[in-house]
Parts: C-alpha cells; sequence; structure tokens
C-alpha cells in the first residue's frame, strides 16, 4: 500500500468557507427581513404624514441587501456541490492509489510549492523508484475535446446546451511539472523523470485528445499506468526519494 503523506485540503477549506458564509448570512436574513418590512411600513406613513422619504428608502436599501444575500446563498450552495463533488472525487482517486499502488510509493495530496513568484498547486503528486508523476484531476461532465497544444478545450455538458472554452488541463499540469523541475534544481536535486498526467474523475465523462503525449486518463487508468510504468532511465533510490520529500515538506 502506498504512503500518503499529505492530505487533501484547498477543497476542505473552500467548503468550509462556504458553509461558514453561509450560515452567517442565514442569521443576518432574519434581520435584514425584519428590519425592512419595519422600515418600509415606517417609511410609507412618515410619507403621508410628514412627505418624508429617508426611512422608506432605508427600507429599500435593506430589501436590496435581503435580496442580494438570498441569492449569495443560493450561489453558495450550488458551489458547495461541486466542491463536494469534487472532493469526492480526489479523495477516491487518493484511495485507488493508495491500495493499488505498493509501499514504495509516496503520496502527496493537494501539494502546493513555491518558485520565487511562481506557485502551483498539484492535486496529487507521487513519488517512487520510477520517477515522479504529477497528476491534475478535473471533475468536468459531458464530452471534453482538444489537443495538446491548445490553450483551450470545447467542453460540451449537455447536447442542449452550447459548448464552453475550458482550459487546457495538460497545459496546467505542464506548468506544475516545470515549477517542480524548477524547485529540486535550486536544490541541487538532479531528478529529470517528472511526468503528468490528467484524470477526469466522473465515470460518466467522455474525452477527445487525439495524439496528446501526456495522458488523460480515468483514475483506474491512472493507477495502473503509474504501476506498470517503465519511461525512466534509471531507478531512483530511496535516499533520492527521501530528499525529494524532505525538500517538498520544506517548501509547501
Amino acid at each position: 500500500m502506498a504512503r500518503i503523506l499529505t492530505e487533501e485540503s484547498s477543497l476542505t477549506k473552500r467548503r468550509k468557507s462556504l458553509e461558514d458564509e453561509t450560515r452567517a448570512l442565514q442569521n443576518l436574513l432574519r434581520f435584514e427581513l425584519g428590519g425592512a418590512i419595519a422600515l418600509l411600513a415606517i417609511g410609507v406613513m412618515l410619507y403621508l404624514w410628514l412627505q418624508h422619504t429617508t426611512t422608506f428608502y432605508l427600507g429599500l436599501a435593506a430589501a436590496v441587501f435581503y435580496v442580494a444575500h438570498r441569492i449569495r446563498i443560493q450561489q453558495n450552495s450550488r458551489e458547495e456541490k461541486i466542491v463536494q463533488a469534487g472532493l469526492r472525487g480526489e479523495v477516491e482517486v487518493t484511495r485507488q492509489l493508495a491500495e493499488q499502488l505498493d509501499n514504495s510509493h509516496y503520496i502527496f495530496n493537494d501539494l502546493r510549492i513555491k518558485l520565487g513568484r511562481k506557485s502551483a498547486q498539484i492535486d496529487h503528486l507521487i513519488i517512487c523508484p520510477r520517477g515522479i508523476f504529477a497528476i491534475e484531476t478535473k471533475n468536468w461532465r459531458g464530452h471534453i475535446e482538444g489537443s495538446e497544444e491548445e490553450e483551450r478545450w470545447i467542453q460540451t455538458k449537455d447536447p442542449d446546451t452550447p459548448p464552453i472554452k475550458v482550459f487546457n488541463p495538460i497545459k496546467q499540469t505542464q506548468r506544475h511539472v516545470e515549477i517542480l523541475r524548477g524547485v529540486l534544481e535550486r536544490s541541487a536535486i538532479d531528478w529529470t523523470d517528472i511526468y503528468s498526467i490528467v484524470i477526469f474523475l466522473s465515470p460518466r465523462t467522455t474525452f477527445s485528445v487525439p495524439g496528446a503525449v501526456t495522458p488523460v486518463l480515468k483514475p483506474n487508468q491512472a493507477v495502473e499506468y503509474i504501476a506498470n510504468h517503465q519511461g525512466a532511465p534509471k531507478t531512483y533510490s530511496e535516499d533520492e526519494i527521501t530528499a525529494v520529500i524532505n525538500l517538498l515538506m520544506r517548501n509547501k
């Protein structure tokens, strides 16, 4: 069984942030609604009796805030579902990697590294005697198509909805690899065998990336690809692996 060094954190933090914001807004709504009704009622009376409009406009402002916060809660609810789905997908990828790779494999989840002003957040990083594998996971649905060289791919979520352009995840994970190489080189670590992989989490997602050198796979395919990978011209020692692990733990 592979050894997990870090757990997912960014999606978990985002989910908690959304939950906290929603809870605060729900508490605020009760006061906003009551205040808006009271101010509007008083404002109408003051306008009829004294032609005074300030209180009425304050009531309108409170009502606008109430509506805006209701909309924000609905947006948070939709985003929470997306984040939760992504988190479930990444946890499942981690489970498959950990269970199906042997203990010569080390797994960083949600790893953030920095190189000067540049930074990379890598969903999963596998370090093993055959090399390093940087994995970018996408919880996209529908059909995805593009080429390795294009900056944008096309996503068609449903047959009845127009396609949209999405950022090429191969380009994204390649940039992660470039930053990782720089981090290793800066510490005089000679490790040339670094590979990128893109994983689509949903079993219902289909994709077409003809001629891509970077593998675009489903989770079970990615596990098999890493376990059977024979591309590295050398086998890295435990000391070399430990040096990389220690550096990344410090660089986070």
